[in-house]
């Protein structure tokens, strides 16, 4: 019993760590954009220069937004892409190039080999296994359906493949498509509509396989370095060739996707953030389709943070803007000469130091200084606010009077603004960096 309790308890605790981690990259993606991170902000008090509070809130932070590219083209129903790949083949060249022998020379070739290998006599499972294949599909029939339409059947690796893809069909597509909890993620798999019937998922299982496979043949014919490739089911194929990297950079950079060579995850954050092209390698830029992009598009992190930083520089001269402006639109306030009207300590804090500050007023424009106010009672004279812009050069100087004008310490939101353009602006020195290193480096290591 306590060995059950033991193993319940462990596998809980699997599932809640799956779960934390699981949330943990949801939470991780959605502050892929650093100014998602600001708060927003809560209402406080400021000071004028002559002793008024007034509360204000900020405006929040808008994050650039990236408009995606509509394409009208995708909202009409069309053909599969495979199903339109297939009709543009060439089934006399196929037949001609890549069929060289009938089914009974095919057979008698190779499939005393393949049996042996895939189903062995002594084991029983895969003879029963062999039978459920063969009722299915009889051997004969099968390669003669594939034949006809354009499956390349001229070497004992095609036809191993092409058996494989009638053992597939039935013990994982039919299979699938026969249960309903598993029908609607298999015919999902293939983009096919909720409704489509078994014959239209075979179809395009085959269609697809035959595809596939003349991309390969027809890419090592043009080049032969390439090895392999993958086809994805709209119909774009990606080569393997040695050295070389296919990238899709994604909105978001844990879905982007390397196909090829294999690369370090500093290598990875290199092409991602700032395109930085490893040694030796060459990398093709693909969009989210696998279809390569223009050779002078070069996609990276590296922009879309910059733009954030320059949204955030705009942000903080907006605030200033409009703490100068509320300032400048306070009425002034008649001065306190009488003794008798002069606070007492107990009303000071009834009055949430309203007077105090108003007495001081007079001191701060006799003694062109500014008194010693409480921590979140600070105010600051309009005159005093920095002309310039905003800039990587006087930032901190805007954070700096952003500090006086809010008593002293920054509040929240603007705590979390400066901490993330101090982020962002390492990427840019980063950047700057990088750029100077590759300089000096060899011209087969610039970016793309």
């Amino acid at each position: 019993m306590k060995k059950q309790v033991r193993i319940l308890f462990i596998s809980i605790l699997i599932v809640i760590t799956g779960i934390v981690f699981y949330i943990g990259i949801l939470q991780k993606d959605r502050k892929e954009v650093i100014l998602d991170r600001i708060p927003v902000s809560k209402p406080h008090s400021h000071v004028s220069v002559d002793g008024v509070i007034v509360k204000h809130t900020h405006t929040q932070i808008t994050p650039p937004v990236v408009k995606p590219k509509t394409n009208d083209t995708d909202k009409v129903p069309t053909k599969h892409p495979i199903l339109r790949a297939w009709e543009n083949l060439d089934l006399a060249a196929i037949k001609r190039n890549y069929q060289p022998y009938t089914v009974p020379e095919m057979i008698a070739k190779w499939e005393e080999k393949y049996l042996t290998f895939e189903y062995p006599p002594h084991d029983k499972a895969a003879q029963h296994r062999l039978a459920q294949v063969e009722a299915y599909w009889p051997k004969e029939k099968w390669l003669q359906y594939l034949m006809d339409l354009g499956y390349p059947l001229h070497d004992a690796s095609h036809y191993k493949m092409a058996s494989d893809v009638r053992d597939q069909t039935l013990f994982i597509h039919k299979k699938a498509y026969d249960y309903p909890n598993t029908r609607v993620d298999d015919i999902a798999g293939f983009k096919l509509s909720a409704d489509a019937s078994w014959e239209e998922v075979e179809e395009l299982n085959i269609k697809f396989n035959i595809v596939a496979r003349l991309n390969v043949l027809h890419a090592k014919e043009i080049d032969p370095t390439v090895y392999g490739g993958v086809t994805n089911l709209n119909g774009v194929f990606t080569p393997f060739t040695p050295n070389t990297v296919q990238v899709h950079i994604s909105e978001n950079k844990s879905f982007s996707k390397f196909t090829g060579v294999m690369l370090s995850d500093q290598q990875k954050q290199d092409l991602t953030m700032y395109g930085i092209v490893p040694k030796g390698v060459t990398v093709v830029y693909t969009d989210k389709e696998g279809r390569p992009l223009p050779t002078d598009a070069k996609p990276r992190f590296y922009e879309r943070k910059m733009a954030e930083l320059a949204a955030a520089e705009a942000y903080i001269e907006q605030l200033i803007t409009e703490h100068n402006a509320l300032f400048k639109t306070l009425p002034a306030q008649p001065h306190k000469t009488v003794p008798q009207e002069q606070s007492t300590p107990s009303q000071e804090t009834q009055q949430g130091d309203t007077r105090t500050h108003q007495s001081e007023g007079p001191a701060l424009q006799e003694n062109n200084r500014r008194p010693a106010l409480p921590i979140d009672r600070h105010n600051i004279p309009p005159e005093m606010l920095p002309s310039e812009p905003p800039s990587h050069a006087n930032i901190q100087e805007w954070f700096a009077m952003l500090q006086e004008l809010h008593g002293g310490e920054l509040p929240k939101d603007l705590r979390v603004l400066q901490e993330v353009m101090t982020e962002l602006d390492a990427i840019r020195q980063a950047e700057t960096d990088r750029i100077k290193q590759q300089r000096t480096s060899p011209p087969n290591s610039d970016k793309p």
